[in-house]
């Protein structure tokens, strides 16, 4: 997120960083929402979550991985303890299990083909 006051950002830098802070404070409440196994997850109420809704859904059957960076400064102390905050509640959502799908190849001049292809997946 960013901070208007301290960057002091104007115009379009500043519409900007007002569109990031809302995307984040969804995907906040997408995760909010997962972690209390609510039946309605708010993941149209951007465009971030909802890109994100077959990674972040229940039984998606995919991987999510979130990467928080945080400044060692002194002076950004209070935004990098928010940010470690955001980061250990996305860490505390369980997704469930992930599943392994194999596909097998189109049907070509070789049916062996399609399944080795299979059997070295799994």
């Amino acid at each position: 997120s960013e901070r208007l006051k301290k960057s002091a950002a104007e115009g379009e830098r500043r519409a900007e960083a007002q569109a990031i802070n809302k995307s984040l404070s969804a995907l906040g409440d997408v995760l909010s929402a997962l972690q209390a196994k609510s039946t309605h997850v708010p993941f149209r109420n951007s465009k971030l979550t909802h890109l994100l809704m077959s990674a972040l859904a229940p039984g998606g059957g995919c991987r999510a991985t979130m990467i928080v960076q945080a400044s060692p400064a002194e002076r950004n102390a209070q935004e990098t303890t928010c940010t470690l905050a955001f980061g250990r509640r996305a860490a505390s959502v369980e997704l469930g299990k992930v599943s392994k799908a194999v596909v097998e190849a189109a049907s070509g001049s070789d049916s062996s083909e399609g399944s080795k292809a299979a059997s070295k997946a799994e």
